[in-house]
């Protein structure tokens, strides 16, 4: 989430009436009247299915029907997507979102959807920072330490580590030389683990990560944090200074995890689902395992949701074009 999203946190709007007006569907049916299908477009045991199967497995004391999560890995999680926007809007086919998703239109030439026009944003309800970590002999401490190391060598000298092309870690990386002026070579890998091992073994200096993949390595030293992508410092690294604290701060990036179906539904529906997640964010034992992942919650409502995702697709089109990244 870049700039001003990660701090809006008015929550979620309030549940409408049933008398409001609604679709023909939502008139005949009962919510839910059938299993809820909530679709992950990544595989199983990835952060946004751990915390998607967190909410649902607080979801299933509050509707009287199962809710099954459904794997469907591919295209940056575009193939889910898509099976989601054409699925019927009635709320049993959800789809859970990283924020990846809004970076897709800027690196993918054949979209298979649009992913503001066709997906019906619910809920923005948990995030995590995006930090940058370096390899504990690395002789920069600080960002003020790092640039003057990065000023000092070209691009080729100086690689940094992260989960992937496109991914909201490695547009962190493009934000700050954007910011900065620097350039550093990019080495993606295929997963946010194996780039952060990569750094711990020292085969590269530098990683760009979300503190939910990163904070157990910073808490056991195995790498060490100069920065975090955050306006205010965040509470899992207190004593980590943020970008702008570092002289940088127009860098603002998190991974956030959000909740949205197809196109269409009718905003009664919308707006009872947003709810019944913003109880779930009030739990206490979601609260504490979230923690424990290293993530947050948000709290966002349908409009602010899709008002966040609007901007963000402007805004990674306009980086990816600055970082040379052409639509592939």
């Amino acid at each position: 989430m870049t700039q001003q999203g990660i701090l809006n946190r008015r929550g979620l709007l309030a549940t409408a009436g049933a008398t409001l007006l609604a679709g023909p569907a939502l008139a005949q049916e009962a919510w839910p009247a059938r299993p809820v299908r909530i679709m992950v477009g990544f595989g199983a045991g990835g952060v946004t299915d751990v915390v998607i199967r967190l909410f649902a497995e607080a979801l299933r004391t509050r509707i009287p029907q199962p809710i099954v999560i459904e794997n469907r890995a591919g295209a940056s999680g575009m193939v889910a997507a898509g099976q989601v926007a054409r699925a019927a809007p009635d709320g049993h086919t959800l789809i859970a979102i990283p924020g990846t998703i809004t970076i897709v239109p800027a690196v993918m030439a054949n979209q298979i959807i649009d992913v503001v026009r066709d997906l019906e944003p619910i809920s923005l309800f948990a995030t995590s920072p995006n930090v940058m970590v370096v390899n504990p002999a690395f002789p920069a401490r600080t960002m003020q330490e790092f640039l003057a190391y990065a000023r000092a060598r070209g691009p080729e000298d100086i690689a940094y580590a992260s989960s992937g092309i496109g991914t909201t870690v490695h547009f962190t990386a493009g934000m700050l030389e954007a910011a900065t002026g620097i350039r550093m070579r990019h080495v993606p890998y295929r997963s946010s683990n194996e780039s952060i091992q990569a750094v711990i073994a020292g085969t590269l200096p530098v990683v760009f990560s979300s503190v939910n993949s990163a904070l157990a390595h910073i808490q056991a030293g195995t790498v060490r944090a100069i920065g975090v992508a955050t306006e205010r410092r965040t509470s899992f690294l207190p004593d980590i200074p943020t970008f702008a604290e570092g002289g940088v701060p127009n860098v603002r990036s998190d991974t956030w995890f959000g909740l949205a179906g197809p196109a269409g539904m009718p905003r009664p529906l919308v707006d009872r689902i947003a709810g019944l997640f913003h109880e779930v964010m009030r739990d206490p034992w979601v609260l504490s395992r979230l923690a424990t992942l290293g993530a947050e919650p948000v709290g966002l409502g349908p409009d602010e949701f899709r008002a966040l995702m609007q901007r963000e697709v402007a805004e990674f089109r306009t980086l990816a074009a600055t970082m040379g990244i052409k639509p592939e």
